[in-house]
């Protein structure tokens, strides 16, 4: 806790911690919660995300809004990784590597705009995650620094990528790049639209099943705030993508 400057923003707070078999080390408290109530709640998210593990049917990790310990006036999100673990001599840690745990702290209040900021970080998470190979690069800095992209990533109004299949749609791991041979969507916050970009040649069906895809995430992110529209060519949201330096690949 020490440090903490909150700012004014969705976001509250970041905990940052490394479960191995010793147990929970706490790397970094940027939040204004207790570092003994860190602890616990993080042991408690863990424990939950193993049971979410066995059930979940997708290939999200992250979890929430949980309650917080200590304080009936936050909420959390959980965020879990496995990383390398430094000097590890334990056989299980050695094949496993240890679990790592991203908190983000939440006011009760924001509670309905908080399942928003899950979808919206959970991409920016996982590729900040790949900076490091090992527990040992853990610093209170990185977190400091995860903390600091995390706000600005919910606070500024952003561009996000994403690539639709029938069944689904997923954003892009790197925010920075989209794939020519795949249907996208590009959403501007700034706008408020969402741009539906199909393959040449696609069938009217599969044409539907797509928009049914971006409308349910429409809902699902922004209460349906947003105008979905159809685009027939990159040439015309090139312009977006090269104010935002998203390259075409």
């Amino acid at each position: 806790m020490v440090g903490y400057n909150q700012e004014k923003s969705l976001i509250n707070g970041l905990i940052l911690v490394v479960i191995s078999d010793l147990g929970p080390e706490l790397i970094a408290n940027i939040s204004p919660i207790r570092e003994e109530d860190a602890l616990v709640t993080a042991l408690h998210m863990v424990s939950l995300a193993g049971l979410e593990d066995s059930v979940q049917e997708d290939d999200s990790k992250i979890i929430g809004p949980l309650p917080v310990k200590g304080t009936p006036d936050y909420r959390a999100l959980y965020y879990s990784h496995n990383l390398k673990a430094t000097g590890a001599t334990d056989e299980r840690l050695i094949e496993h590597g240890a679990k790592v745990g991203v908190i983000l702290i939440f006011d009760t209040s924001e509670l309905p705009k908080i399942r928003r900021a899950a979808g919206l970080v959970e991409p920016y998470l996982k590729l900040y995650m790949s900076k490091v190979g090992e527990t040992g690069e853990l610093t209170r800095k990185y977190a400091q620094d995860m903390y600091t992209h995390i706000v600005d990533i919910i606070t500024k109004p952003s561009v996000r990528t994403f690539y639709i299949t029938e069944e689904s749609i997923n954003e892009y791991l790197d925010p920075g790049y989209i794939a020519k041979e795949d249907n996208i969507m590009v959403l501007d916050e700034s706008s408020k639209k969402m741009f539906l970009l199909a393959k040449k040649g696609i069938s009217p069906f599969i044409l539907r099943q797509l928009r049914k895809s971006v409308d349910k995430a429409n809902t699902e992110l922004y209460h349906g705030a947003f105008q979905v529209v159809r685009l027939e060519s990159f040439e015309e949201i090139e312009p977006l993508l090269l104010k935002h330096g998203i390259k075409v690949r």
